[in-house]
């Protein structure tokens, strides 16, 4: 088994870049770090890359959602409203303890928001 895996990046189509964008980078807080044509590569504060790819996309309610802690859960969902986004469950304690939130972005990716301690 190889151990030495790390998660390089999680990409996600989306319809527009900017569209994106606004709930990505404007609201969640991610750095931008590059851009080209049909491309935006982001950070989070703990170095993840989140790369948007400008493409046709085919959301799943079954298939992978991206998950990102925050420590103001109940703004950032309302802010992600604001953007455009929907929110699909509010802010809540879950059976496993954690206060989370599902939102679903412009191109209807599902997208978990936890509150981090």
């Amino acid at each position: 088994m190889n151990h030495a895996v790390t998660l390089q990046r999680i990409v996600v189509s989306v319809a527009g870049i900017e569209d994106a964008l606004a709930l990505y980078a404007g609201v969640l807080g991610l750095e931008v770090a590059d851009r080209a044509p049909g491309f935006a590569w982001l950070k989070s504060a703990d170095n993840v890359e989140l790369m948007l790819h400008e493409r046709p996309a085919l959301p799943s309610d079954t298939a992978v959602a991206v998950g990102f802690a925050t420590p103001a859960l109940d703004d950032v969902v309302n802010r992600w409203a604001d953007a455009g986004g929907a929110i699909v469950d509010p802010p809540e304690r879950r059976e496993w303890g954690e206060r989370m939130a599902v939102v679903r972005d412009a191109d209807g990716h599902l997208v978990c928001l936890s509150e981090r301690a």
